[in-house]
């Protein structure tokens, strides 16, 4: 069983890369069961998705639970960390959207470092992503998200292979298709472990 939680923003693509890890396991012949939780998510809110692959009963992911924290917004990382345990891989693109609450009360947005230290004392392993930079490098500005999954893909952790994330992105993406798959690859290089 691989719990996977899957945070970010309103507009980032989430709910997308859920259903594209989601369509990935199907396709593997495995179970998984998808939640999405996306209230005030119309543009800066906070949105969370699960999935959980393998032989679950719910689709809620209990604290401490997650295998996989893939965060595509740095605050978001934080919030997350309510899921991870010192068996959890932190995945975290560094792009920041800074919450209106925060800029209208100019309140302190924390830095990179604050979220490592942070993520460093709960979970087993941080890995950073300029998502952002990479998909536009890629010829498509609007796929952090894809970019995001292709890093999940490439830690190996949840046992599907690329082709079951590349076969999923066909069916849930409608433009760019080919732009998105280098989007993707990229993703996957940059989190693959190196020989």
């Amino acid at each position: 069983m691989v719990d996977v939680y899957l945070v970010g923003v309103g507009g980032q693509g989430i709910i997308t890369a859920s259903k594209i890890v989601g369509d990935a396991a199907t396709l593997a012949g495995k179970k998984v069961l998808l939640s999405e939780t996306h209230g005030m998510a119309q543009r800066g809110g906070s949105v969370v998705c699960t999935a959980r692959i393998g032989d679950v009963r719910s689709p809620l992911i209990p604290d401490h639970g997650a295998d996989v924290v893939l965060s595509f917004e740095l605050l978001e990382t934080l919030r997350a960390l309510c899921k991870a345990s010192k068996n959890t891989v932190v995945i975290s693109s560094t792009e920041r959207i800074v919450p209106l609450s925060v800029s209208t009360q100019k309140l302190r947005y924390p830095t990179m470092e604050d979220v490592e230290g942070k993520v460093m004392r709960t979970a087993k392993a941080f890995m950073q992503i300029d998502a952002p930079r990479v998909a536009a490098d890629s010829g498509v500005p609007m796929s952090s998200n894809v970019v995001m999954v292709g890093a999940l893909a490439g830690t190996g952790i949840t046992g599907l292979d690329r082709a079951h994330f590349e076969s999923a992105m066909k069916m849930n993406i409608r433009r760019d298709l080919a732009e998105n798959i280098i989007a993707f690859s990229e993703g996957y290089r940059l989190a693959s472990p190196q020989p």
